[in-house]
């Protein structure tokens, strides 16, 4: 039963999608937390950096060689690792913010209540004791979106605590998410079954499909207008969007919940924390800015930090353009090199190598930097004139 469940394991890992094949793999994920509840006392920020960053790095690239490649989860805690042990010093400029849990009594004076009304968050340090100090690492470590955290970075920091959706908002949001992910998933996997790309080994992504079927004339009467390159990208971008927006909404219903009957913390509550998607619409305000910057999920912007970080470090103001292309340049470097992560070591139904798909899908993500440079350049342009 063992050897059946250990073949499947790796064929799993090595031909859909990429994972662990190494305890090497696991130990950065106990390094990070380990080292971050280690007192300044103990460990000054440089020296906790120095020690266990190349630490989680070796270990890391021991992992990679053993996977024969890249896995999200991991490239994004070297990155997540290098942002909180090189970039920033969390022990002594972190800051989380709970809501607070006080009541006011009816001796309460006037200038008590309305203090009250106006503090409706407690502002939590690095703990000083350790059992304190645990959960408020452990925190951190999953608050990717740095949500209702201080970081010392004015930019980031007038925008918190963030302001949560009230339960019933929240789950009329979610569930419309999943509707409209339902519809999208059912049109776009409809679509792949019926179009021999997504099942034909080696067929390049313009080659053109056979006659539709006559199941879905009016369907593909439309989209037999276009070149195939067109409905077949948006097949596998709609796919992205919906299995997304999927993960952020019904199955999260259960725990807001839960929340309100008093079972689950509000601060652990997904109602709490920023939407997971924005307004569609900043896609036509800002172009690329307003793709990446507002609509698409925010997960990972905290990859703009090492960009804001080395703009600081050379005196160059972050608000300014160079500034900002800094962050630009740092966010999609590193999510292109995290999102190679996805191809696994030997993918099937394709004519290219993993290297290959690695390299297409990493630069992807590259490109958007020229794009939004040249958004930039042209609204410098045309504002010259204007």
């Amino acid at each position: 039963m063992f050897q059946d469940f250990e073949e499947k394991y790796h064929y799993l890992v090595t031909h859909i999608v990429a994972g662990p094949k190494s305890g090497s793999y696991f130990i950065p994920f106990i390094l990070l937390p380990i080292g971050l509840c280690i007192s300044p006392s103990v460990l000054s920020r440089w020296q906790l950096a120095s020690l266990f960053f190349p630490l989680i790095v070796a270990f890391q690239l021991h992992a990679w060689l053993c996977m024969e490649g890249l896995d999200v989860i991991s490239v994004n805690l070297i990155q997540w690792s290098f942002i909180l042990l090189v970039c920033h010093d969390p022990r002594s400029t972190f800051r989380r913010l709970r809501p607070s849990r006080r009541t006011l009594t009816p001796n309460d004076g006037k200038e008590e209540i309305e203090r009250h009304i106006q503090v409706d968050y407690l502002t939590e340090a690095y703990p000083l004791n350790l059992t304190d100090r645990i959960p408020w690492v452990l925190t951190l470590l999953v608050s990717l979106r740095l949500a209702n955290w201080t970081i010392g970075d004015i930019s980031h920091d007038r925008k918190q605590p963030v302001k949560a959706m009230s339960r019933i908002n929240f789950c009329r949001y979610a569930f419309f998410l999943a509707v409209q992910s339902f519809f999208i998933l059912d049109i776009t996997s409809t679509w792949a079954k019926h179009d021999p790309y997504f099942h034909t080994t080696g067929m390049g992504l313009d080659e053109p499909w056979q006659d539709p079927p006559r199941k879905l004339p009016s369907l593909f009467s439309l989209i037999q207008a276009m070149p195939p390159r067109v409905p077949r990208t948006a097949v596998l971008a709609g796919q992205a969007y919906a299995c997304i927006s999927q993960g952020g909404s019904l199955p999260i219903i259960p725990i807001v919940a839960l929340s309100g009957i008093g079972l689950w913390p509000d601060e652990w509550s997904p109602h709490t924390w920023p939407i997971f998607f924005g307004r569609f619409s900043a896609v036509g305000r800002k172009g690329l800015r307003g793709l990446w910057g507002t609509w698409w999920h925010q997960t990972n912007r905290y990859l703009s930090i090492p960009g804001r970080s080395l703009s600081q470090a050379l005196g160059i103001p972050t608000e300014s353009s160079l500034g900002y292309m800094l962050q630009v340049m740092s966010a999609f470097l590193l999510s292109g090199v995290m999102h190679m992560g996805l191809i696994p070591p030997q993918p099937l139904a394709t004519a290219m190598t993993a290297m290959e798909m690695r390299s297409f899908v990493a630069s992807f993500f590259w490109l958007q930097i020229l794009g939004i440079g040249i958004e930039l350049g042209v609204l410098k342009f045309v504002g010259r004139y204007h």
